[in-house]
């Protein structure tokens, strides 16, 4: 049982810390309250994920949430777009973990508690993040990942970094792309994609029926490459794959899994 935590927090501050993350992420952060919270995208210029942080106000600073191993390059990255903007970002040590979900709480929204700052994430089934504070009800990071293989909607991993359009994640269905805010990197390429194109990769679950799965590993069906996994427990999965791999196997270097007939999109 994995319980520690893979999130780092990183603090963004500053006068213009709202308006900036606003022209640098996918969602619309300049209208996020203290009470909100958002799955939202970094894309580089053509649209693929860098990143999809969780974005909420804690301490009346703006807070990114992270898989530990994009932490320092996210940071880095967003530091080369500061220039002129009072801005200053950093690692918090506020910790991050999950804990038993909050039915009580709406997806998108944040709670105060004795225990910490709760965040309920968008997905199709509730998940709940805490930040801050010491809890009898955290749940392991397997336990996690297999709520967010139910909840479809995963995350950018530094194995899954560059690779994926917001799109093939459901990014833009759980909330985290504004189609009506001004340019960030990717912008025209997620835009077209909405107004005018196909989505041709789609998010899908999988059952896992030999060997294992990790997120970015290729997968594979007569010999050709179909698509990625994205989120991976011991039995099942989550894949990005073309529309035709709907209902299919395929496999991965060190596995086998069964493709879901239908997509999460609806």
């Amino acid at each position: 049982m994995n319980t520690s935590s893979p999130w780092t927090v990183l603090c963004v501050d500053g006068r213009d810390a709202q308006d900036f993350l606003h022209r640098q992420l996918t969602a619309d952060i300049a209208g996020l309250v203290p009470e909100q919270c958002v799955q939202a995208g970094l894309c580089q210029p053509d649209g693929r994920l860098l990143a999809t942080p969780v974005v909420c106000w804690l301490e009346g600073r703006l807070r990114l949430i992270l898989p530990a191993d994009l932490a320092q390059p996210v940071s880095r990255r967003l530091q080369m777009f500061v220039l002129r903007d009072d801005v200053q970002l950093s690692v918090s040590d506020v910790p991050c973990r999950p804990i038993e979900a909050n039915h009580s709480l709406a997806a998108g929204q944040t709670q105060e508690t004795t225990d910490g700052l709760q965040l309920s994430l968008a997905g199709d089934v509730p998940r709940t993040l805490q930040l801050g504070g010491e809890t009898s009800n955290h749940i392991d990071v397997d336990t996690w990942r297999r709520q967010t293989i139910a909840a479809g909607a995963p995350q950018i991993y530094a194995t899954t970094s560059g690779q994926l359009l917001p799109q093939s994640l459901r990014l833009d269905q759980l909330g985290g792309v504004s189609f009506r805010k001004g340019c960030y990197p990717g912008q025209e390429v997620v835009a077209r994609l909405h107004y005018r194109g196909q989505l041709k990769r789609l998010l899908a679950r999988a059952d896992i029926e030999q060997g294992s799965c990790s997120p970015g590993e290729t997968v594979q069906m007569d010999g050709r490459g179909i698509g990625l996994v994205v989120e991976a427990v011991d039995d099942a999965a989550l894949v990005v794959v073309h529309q035709d791999a709907l209902g299919g196997t395929g496999e991965t270097i060190h596995g086998q899994l069964h493709i879901a007939e239908r997509s999460l999109h609806g």
